[in-house]
């Protein structure tokens, strides 16, 4: 993994409202958005409440790049902000998990997203500081 390639992009979460919430501040500080997918019937364990919310999206904020989606998992807005890092292979993925969850927990080990978001892979892990971690690499099956 080269270190100059790392960008760690901010990630937001939401409660239903994160496409809102995203064209409001690419309003207000200019940006675009890059990619986004939606939570559909056909995602695993999707709740109703989920179909048709944003499941991931990446955006530009000025040069800034972040990202966000709608969590369903609590019952109050999360204002953590989680910090996302894309790697380049499966490898250095699981490097970088390894060494953030030495003294802190693998919250969902690396596997492919779930449909209709990218053909990626991805795993969370909270580091033993308390920051929660959104690691991603390409999905293997897809290359």
């Amino acid at each position: 993994m080269e270190k100059e390639k790392i960008e760690v992009i901010p990630y937001l979460s939401f409660k239903g409202n994160c496409e809102e919430a995203v064209n409001k501040y690419i309003n207000a500080f200019g940006g675009e958005i890059l990619f986004i997918s939606r939570w559909s019937e056909n995602t695993d364990e999707v709740k109703p409440e989920q179909i048709g919310k944003v499941m991931h999206v990446e955006f530009l904020l000025g040069k800034s790049r972040m990202a966000a989606g709608d969590s369903f998992d609590c019952a109050e807005v999360n204002t953590d902000i989680k910090l996302m890092i894309h790697t380049d292979s499966k490898s250095d993925a699981l490097r970088a998990i390894s060494v953030l969850s030495e003294g802190g927990k693998i919250l969902s080990p690396l596997k492919p997203h779930p449909a209709p978001d990218d053909d990626g892979c991805g795993s969370i892990t909270k580091d033993r500081f308390g920051f929660t971690w959104i690691i991603t690499c390409p999905n293997p099956l897809f290359k």
